[in-house]
């Protein structure tokens, strides 16, 4: 998230928007996990999620394989005595015993398909009886988008997420469309286009990132809450990419 807003210059308060508006998602879905219950993080990234998870469980383990990332994800929740970082590879390195939620925020784009497949079959193994999986992932509307360039990742779209779950295993409860993701994209687009078609302003400017999240939540029952849901309805691909939310159980 803050990768995404530091690169279009957007302030902070934009990334903690879409954490709260995520959050707010599957809010009802995190409840029905009791406190006294058990987190693994895959992927955890910096340890948002990590932090926010352990302020409402009993205990949380976050798994990460960059180093820089497990650092700054060490230091976020050094506060908090329930919560642990490792540092190691999803794929080889998940810790033993059971869980009664896992959490994967964005990682199985960064895997090939029989990747997927085996990370989600491990994780099956180590859900208590009632435990859940709720994985969020960048998605595409039709077929599957590969950017080019240095940045390597694979966006599906949600029917071959499902499929790909239920190789893995898992039965596939319920779907929900990312609209705090959303809402960071639609201003990361628009900092695109005006860096595109007004190549006499500065393209890299804070102060132009503040005026265009500025604007986008002063119209925000437009920008953020209408636009996504019309142009969904119209099958219409703006901005290219999306994001959902998938619970998952054995």
């Amino acid at each position: 998230m803050s990768m995404m807003a530091h690169e279009h210059n957007l302030p902070p308060r934009s990334a903690a928007y879409r954490l709260k508006v995520e959050n707010e998602t599957m809010r009802d879905w995190l409840d029905g996990v009791p406190p006294s219950g058990t987190v693994l993080d895959v992927g955890c990234g910096a340890g948002s999620w990590v932090e926010k998870l352990a302020q409402r469980y009993s205990s949380v383990i976050g798994v990460e394989r960059s180093g820089l990332m497990v650092e700054a994800a060490k230091e976020r929740v050094a506060h908090l005595s329930n919560a642990q970082i490792i540092k190691g590879d999803v794929r080889t390195d998940l810790p033993e015993g059971t869980f009664d939620l896992i959490f994967l925020g964005g990682m199985c784009m960064y895997l090939n398909d029989a990747d997927v497949v085996a990370l989600v079959s491990e994780l099956k193994k180590r859900l208590t009886g009632n435990g859940t999986i709720i994985l969020r992932e960048s998605t595409v509307r039709k077929g599957v988008y590969v950017p080019q360039g240095n940045y390597q990742a694979v966006y599906r779209n949600v029917a071959l997420y499902k499929r790909l779950f239920q190789k893995g295993g898992l039965v596939v409860e319920e779907v929900r469309r990312n609209y705090g993701y959303n809402s960071l994209v639609t201003a990361e687009e628009l900092v695109s286009l005006r860096r595109k078609w007004l190549p006499f302003l500065p393209k890299a400017s804070t102060a132009l990132g503040q005026v265009t999240w500025s604007l986008l939540l002063w119209t925000s029952p437009l920008s953020f809450w209408a636009l996504p849901r019309v142009l969904g309805r119209l099958h219409l691909s703006w901005p290219r990419l999306q994001n959902h939310f998938f619970k998952l159980q054995a």
